[in-house]
């Protein structure tokens, strides 16, 4: 009672899968995701097994076809299951079984395959390889795109509730929390797809703008200058956000820019430019620079 793509990117090998469903919380039961083994979409009458026991034998080195061949092989019931998986080393699976309520089927394309039951024809898991083959740019961003083709093209019969997407790098790096490169859910929202979205897009910018805070923080405040992304936030919205950036802008030169954005925190976040005082009470940053940026006030 879903529609689903998991793909591989080209560029990079990053691994995603992402879902929309009528069904409440779709993210926790269809997609499955390992760094460096592979991502995993169950649906129609899901069964856990295949995420779980999927991506261990994905780990232990089986390729998508074995993983997928093996675990039909011990499911009691195996016409109610519909699957994709992706394997590190690019190989796709994909199953529907002949009891997944129509219309559901699925197709493979060029690093992707996109599934659905209970969808309104077979125009939505065919319009979303078209969409995901037709795009280009962030991977994450190309996941999404098949979904709202999906949507465009009639999506669950019942309707929309949730969605999920995550994302993982091709390679372990040995540091798990850099390996998830997307991991998000919307559980229940009557535009799941467009919230997700909204998501997705907040996470790019927040994990570029830590990405050159900390170049900053390392004395690489021109590599961090160029890391920022371009679009400047709300300071009232994500207060965070933009005191990163105005640490960044500061200590590249840029520091007229950075009062502007300090003084709209001064207004807008008081009790964040508190908090963000305290980086130069633990040494984390210059206090000269601080307090030119958020001067106490009287």
């Amino acid at each position: 009672m879903t529609y689903s793509i998991v793909a591989r990117d080209p560029v990079d090998g990053h691994m995603g899968v992402a879902t929309q469903s009528q069904a409440f919380s779709v993210g926790s039961s269809v997609s499955w995701a390992a760094p460096g083994h592979g991502v995993i979409a169950t649906q129609s009458m899901g069964e856990p097994m295949y995420g779980e026991l999927g991506l261990t034998g994905l780990s232990a080195g089986l390729t998508a076809h074995e993983a997928l061949a093996a675990l039909r092989s011990v499911d009691p019931h195996p016409e109610r299951r519909q699957v994709a998986m992706v394997d590190g080393h690019g190989n796709i699976a994909a199953y529907t079984g002949s009891a997944c309520v129509a219309a559901a089927g699925h197709c493979l394309g060029d690093g992707c395959a996109t599934l659905g039951n209970l969808v309104c024809s077979p125009t939505v898991w065919t319009a979303m390889l078209t969409a995901f083959e037709a795009s280009s740019g962030w991977f994450p961003r190309r996941l999404l795109d098949a979904l709202d083709a999906a949507e465009a093209a009639g999506g669950d019969v019942r309707g929309q509730r949730s969605a999920a997407i995550r994302v993982v790098r091709s390679q372990r790096s040995g540091r798990p929390w850099q390996d998830h490169v997307v991991d998000l859910r919307v559980d229940d929202h009557p535009e799941p797809l467009v919230e997700l979205r909204r998501m997705v897009e907040h996470t790019w910018r927040y994990h570029r703008t830590v990405e050159a805070f900390e170049l900053a923080l390392n004395g690489q405040a021109r590599e961090g200058l160029a890391a920022l992304p371009d679009e400047v936030v709300d300071p009232a919205i994500d207060p965070d956000i933009s005191w990163w950036r105005a640490v960044v802008l500061a200590s590249a030169g840029e520091e007229d820019e950075a009062t502007r954005i300090a003084e709209r925190l001064l207004v807008d976040a008081p009790r964040f430019v508190a908090a963000a005082r305290r980086f130069g009470e633990a040494g984390l940053m210059d206090q000269a620079l601080i307090d030119r940026l958020l001067p106490e006030r009287s």
